[in-house]
């Protein structure tokens, strides 16, 4: 199982977009409000990343091309996409994506074959599209998830568990991520909007869950001063100076002090790790009274010792958290659609809880 401590070496790249959503740009006759991924169609289009056809669609369910997508990951990161020259003996000055193959080329986020061909026309597969993706946002945390069609020895697995931790993938409900498979235009546009904005991170998990709302920002009271978190990209710090992705960046009002950290919730659990540190397991699912589980290496215990707890904190009085209650007598509290809102150490007091939600 892939872990937060997972390290991918990728190239450094400078990358700031925003992250919430632009306006409702061109409407689809194909892609109407009821396709799952129109809103990220959208994003994507009043950003100029992607575009429709001359007959006024999007064709939504049509193979990405490996020329496309170098076509789109170029317009994401702002290159000229003037055509030019490229290495390429396939992809002749001429060929419309030149200049955005050669672009990304350049920055090493793309690479053609041993026979010196790119083959862009050909259909782009799901891993690969994965390794440039975690190229382009120099991903390097992994994922708890797992996919029991992706191998450690596979050469996109790294990549596909990096764009999973980042909720830019799920995989399949079958389990699977399907590397070989094929990626049409709505599918890559989600996975673009997810990499860009927490909004579309934050569809992917739904609001049911018990992790934190990535499109919230909480304050928590403490016994060390308030502290802001809030998600957002880029994590620059000693231990990740070239880290592009999204992690939660807590703030001690108090002091100034900032620490980072990842939080990822599955169908098996619910986890908090810390850049290239431990990690720790919150909750596992489905939740049930009195079942232990690891919390950490070497932190013991926790098991749930009340699914319907009332709690009173300073945002409000919740009738409905878990709680969970750790072998070193540390209770926890968990609120659905909310995220952790309350933390009482073994003394009975309290040292975390949840002062507002913006």
């Amino acid at each position: 199982m892939k872990k937060f401590i997972t390290i991918v070496a990728a190239g450094a790249l400078s990358l700031v977009v925003a992250v919430q959503p632009a306006a409702a740009a061109a409407s689809f006759p194909d892609v109407p409000k009821s396709n799952r991924f129109h809103d990220e169609v959208n994003y994507l289009v009043g950003k100029e990343i992607i575009s429709g056809y001359s007959n006024g669609n999007f064709l939504p369910k049509k193979n990405v091309t490996r020329g496309e997508a170098a076509i789109m990951i170029g317009r994401m990161l702002g290159v000229d996409g003037a055509k030019r020259d490229t290495k390429f003996k396939d992809v002749l000055k001429n060929y419309g994506a030149s200049g955005y193959i050669a672009a990304a080329t350049d920055k090493g986020i793309i690479g053609g074959y041993p026979d010196g061909t790119f083959r862009p026309n050909e259909h782009i597969s799901r891993g690969d599209m994965a390794i440039i993706l975690d190229r382009t946002w120099s991903l390097e945390f992994g994922s708890v998830r797992d996919f029991k069609d992706v191998g450690e020895n596979m050469k996109a697995s790294d990549a596909i568990y990096n764009i999973a931790r980042e909720y830019i993938t799920t995989g399949y409900n079958d389990g699977t991520f399907r590397p070989k498979g094929t990626i049409t235009r709505e599918q890559f546009s989600a996975f673009l909007a997810r990499g860009m904005s927490p909004v579309y991170k934050q569809r992917v998990i739904g609001n049911n869950g018990y992790s934190l709302n990535m499109t919230k920002q909480y304050t928590f009271g403490t016994s060390d001063g308030d502290r802001q978190l809030v998600f957002q990209q880029g994590i620059q710090s000693d231990q990740a100076p070239d880290y592009k992705g999204f992690a939660w960046k807590e703030t001690n009002l108090k002091t100034g002090q900032v620490d980072y950290s990842l939080q990822e919730e599955t169908s098996d659990e619910m986890i908090t790790g810390y850049p290239f540190s431990e990690y720790y397991t919150d909750l596992k699912f489905p939740l049930k009274v009195g079942v232990p589980w690891l919390n950490g290496e070497g932190e013991g215990t926790a098991k749930i010792t009340n699914m319907s707890k009332t709690v009173k904190t300073p945002y409000k009085t919740f009738t409905n958290a878990v709680e969970t209650t750790s072998d070193m007598g540390y209770k926890v509290y968990y609120v659905k659609g909310v995220g952790h809102v309350k933390t009482i150490n073994p003394a009975g007091k309290v040292v975390r809880e949840l002062k507002s939600i913006k």
